[in-house]
């Protein structure tokens, strides 16, 4: 069996990409797909956590044996909303060199160019197997992840490798930050905004907290380790949602925020956040003075294992810096599942075509030059 040409790839991303997986909604469209696709190619394969709309799928291409490697990748995709595309999101759009859809560089390519080439493998002689894992809900704090390393875990499958195809323009990683999320309700009280004495005004509460966190964002960036090898080299602290108020002449009774923390390796998170749950029970005193129901509660909502780095001698990173054709290995700040699978047990690296810097982006895309280089990662396994 030969290789397949790029036009291959293109039209199993087309498929994909034709799929709206975004994370509030279901993937099994996508996995059904993917299935007869596996099946039409006798392929074995099986569900792995299925329930609410939802499963993520493992599939084995030769051997039997234990070891081989295992191309994980998640199907799910970030939302579209409040987005000015040029073109349909779900419609593989070609431009100027560059491939326009939701998911092409995040991480829709990388799934199309293991797919393409499981005819390719399935014609060779191999000693030990290629698995396909390709999980759900990456987006949304990696909850398929858990699931597919247990699994991974139970069939003994014991791999040499896990390659995670996210977009690294094809470099390697081998390590990256861990993300802690956290949701923080400040309940106020309602009151006529002629009298404010007379309420406790939720969102202005709320930017005294927002004050709070900016002043320990600026001492976690004081922090820098310049040598780390993390982009930018410090924990970062940054708040991505606020929520709150009903009208102008309303004393808001309710504020939200949902903010995050993405620590170095080694930062003591409880510990960093000790200062801010004090500073808030000050304000809660303050707050139950006018109303005893008044309150201020932060709830963990996600966390993310980061990657951490292990000996440069590991033999898996030797194959894979054979595989990546590369003696050079990176740090990054955004997550993967690769924490996840490290903490069960498994080598990881992170590697895949296209740029971090599209992924979530209006207008996302991959270059025909990035699905090329991963064309030859992909013969080269």
């Amino acid at each position: 069996m030969t290789a397949p040409t790029l036009s291959h790839v293109t039209q199993i991303l087309e498929r994909l990409i034709g799929f709206d997986t975004t994370s509030h909604g279901s993937n099994l469209a996508l996995i059904e797909w993917v299935e007869e696709y596996l099946t039409a190619h006798h392929i074995p394969h099986e569900r792995v956590n299925e329930g609410g709309g939802k499963a993520s799928l493992l599939a084995r291409i030769g051997s039997e044996a234990p070891g081989g490697l295992v191309l994980s990748g998640h199907t799910d995709v970030v939302p579209t909303k409040d987005q000015r595309w040029q073109s349909p999101p779900y419609s593989l759009a070609l431009r100027e060199g560059r491939y326009y859809g939701r998911g092409t560089a995040d991480m829709k390519s990388f799934l199309a160019l293991a797919l393409a080439y499981v005819p390719y493998w399935q014609g060779q002689e191999r000693a030990t197997p290629i698995w396909l894992a390709f999980s759900h809900d990456e987006e949304i704090g990696c909850l398929g992840a858990a699931p597919m390393a247990a699994r991974i875990r139970e069939k003994s499958i014991a791999p040499a490798l896990v390659i995670i195809g996210e977009p690294t323009e094809m470099q390697l990683i081998t390590a990256h930050k861990a993300i802690h999320s956290f949701e923080t309700i400040v309940t106020g009280k309602e009151a006529h905004s002629s009298l404010p004495e007379q309420g406790v005004n939720a969102v202005m509460i709320m930017g005294e907290i927002l004050h709070e966190l900016n002043r320990m964002a600026a001492e976690l960036r004081a922090a820098a380790e310049a040598k780390s090898g993390f982009r930018p080299p410090y924990s970062t602290l940054h708040v991505g949602v606020v929520e709150g108020g009903t009208a102008r002449n309303i004393i808001p009774r309710h504020c939200r925020i949902a903010w995050e923390i993405r620590p170095l390796p080694g930062l003591d998170v409880a510990a960093t956040l000790a200062p801010f749950h004090a500073f808030c029970r000050r304000l809660e005193v303050v707050m139950q003075t006018t109303d005893p129901a008044a309150a201020i509660l932060t709830h963990a909502r996600t966390q993310v294992a980061g990657l951490t780095l292990v000996d440069e001698s590991a033999p898996h990173l030797l194959l894979a810096k054979r595989l990546a054709a590369t003696n050079q290995a990176e740090c990054v700040s955004y997550g993967t599942e690769g924490g996840i699978f490290q903490a069960h047990g498994l080598p990881v690296v992170i590697c895949g075509p296209g740029s971090i810097e599209q992924a979530h982006q209006p207008d996302e895309f991959i270059t025909t030059e990035q699905l090329q280089r991963g064309m030859e990662f992909m013969a080269r396994l």
